[in-house]
């Protein structure tokens, strides 16, 4: 009695019909190549347009933020007659969980002379918490420090109203200062004291002026105008906002920052992304097309494949392998002439920047891996939808019809 085998016929190895697609691939050198440069415009223009962005916003981002920490809290009164942020408060806030440290800063109108000229300014008081939780950019000289007691950092708009020209010129000159305090609680009128001048900053248009903190609460000013808020981590800053907010004061953080920079390049991502994909949408076609014709061309040698044993799902996952070789092909050399591109561009623009007397280097591109892992994926998940139909109709072809075909 003859013995019926379990299985008549084994799927063909994937090894093996991986090797047939790529001897395909390489055989119809033309086709191939304008497939395949159909894929890396599509995946060049997607990925440098993305990149761009991804760049253009880190760019930003560093510039709106600059060094100040994304572990700090500005906090304020909204009524400061009512809701007082006095040292008591401040020690309060000192106690709760993950605080490291707390600045404070006082915030008057007052009157800079210097070599005898005189200009309104806005005077500021500083802890050095305070400071180093800020973000202060030196132009010339230091910024304060703890054993400085009649010591002022001012900003370059101040120089510039006094006539100074030169911000190292301006070091070790002396500032008198006037600061009326008729309208707080305090023990004096005014404070009309000389100043050190030791650092020059710049922040903006404004006249600005930074001396210790010390000098208001030796004056008898009881309340702050701002608090900063230093956390251990970024993730406990939300925490501890609502806790500080639980006692009336409002908060800030660069956190909100971040988030509406984050929204508004995320659509603008989206947006370059769109533009790019027209490109794609004209390979999709073209792969569509040369699959199809491939199909054509090869009925007879399926069919002859099917009769010689081998499974219909086996064609699917021949089709699917050629489709999947093009996509990897092209979202490879997309992506590496996008980052070519992209260095070429930058460095461009760097040495555009150099001859206008700009000496810091940007970056107008990031290319982080998860990128260029999320577009080699998609472009060979697209290339997996592109062959569904002609992969689907070639399992479905009749062996005994396909070897009738002439």
């Amino acid at each position: 009695m003859d013995k019926t085998p379990k299985q008549q016929f084994k799927s063909i190895r994937s090894s093996v019909l991986l090797h047939i697609a790529w001897r395909n691939f390489i055989s119809k050198k033309l086709r191939s190549f304008l497939t395949v440069f159909g894929v890396v415009i599509g995946v060049t223009a997607i990925f440098f347009l993305f990149t761009f962005g991804l760049g253009v916003q880190r760019l930003v981002t560093n510039e709106v933020i600059g060094d100040q920490s994304l572990k700090a809290i500005d906090v304020n009164s909204p009524n400061s007659k009512i809701i007082q942020l006095d040292e008591d408060t401040i020690n309060t806030i000192r106690t709760y969980p993950n605080v490291e440290r707390v600045g404070v800063q006082f915030s008057f109108p007052g009157i800079a002379a210097l070599e005898g000229g005189e200009i309104d300014a806005v005077v500021y008081g500083v802890n050095i918490d305070y400071q180093n939780a800020s973000s202060l950019l030196l132009v010339e000289g230091r910024l304060l420090e703890e054993a400085d007691a009649r010591s002022v950092v001012v900003n370059t708009a101040a120089l510039e109203s006094l006539g100074i020209e030169s911000s190292r010129d301006a070091l070790n000159k002396q500032v008198a200062i006037t600061v009326p305090l008729d309208r707080v609680e305090a023990k004096i009128d005014k404070i009309a004291e000389n100043f050190t001048i030791v650092g020059v900053i710049d922040s903006g248009a404004g006249v600005e002026a930074f001396i210790p903190s010390n000098v208001f609460e030796l004056a008898g000013v009881a309340n702050y105008d701002q608090a900063k808020v230093v956390l251990n981590t970024v993730e406990n800053v939300e925490d501890a906002r609502r806790q500080i907010e639980s006692l009336g004061f409002q908060t800030n953080s660069l956190t909100d920052t971040l988030s509406e920079i984050d929204n508004i390049f995320r659509f603008l991502n989206l947006v370059l992304i769109g533009f790019g994909s027209i490109g794609m949408i004209v390979a999709i076609l073209g792969m569509f097309n040369t699959l199809t014709i491939s199909l054509l061309e090869r009925t007879k040698e399926i069919g002859l494949m099917m009769a010689l044993g081998a499974r219909r799902k086996d064609m699917r996952k021949l089709f699917t392998f050629e489709a999947l070789l093009i996509s990897f092909a092209g979202a490879i050399i997309g992506i590496a002439l996008a980052y070519i591109a992209g260095r070429f561009v930058n460095l461009a623009l760097n040495l555009s920047a150099q001859a206008r007397g700009v000496n810091d280097s940007f970056e107008l591109f990031a290319t982080p891996i998860w990128a260029v892992l999320a577009v080699i994926a998609g472009t060979m998940l697209v290339g997996w939808l592109v062959v569904y139909f002609p992969a689907r109709r070639a399992e479905r072809i009749n062996p005994i019809d396909a070897l009738r075909r002439e």
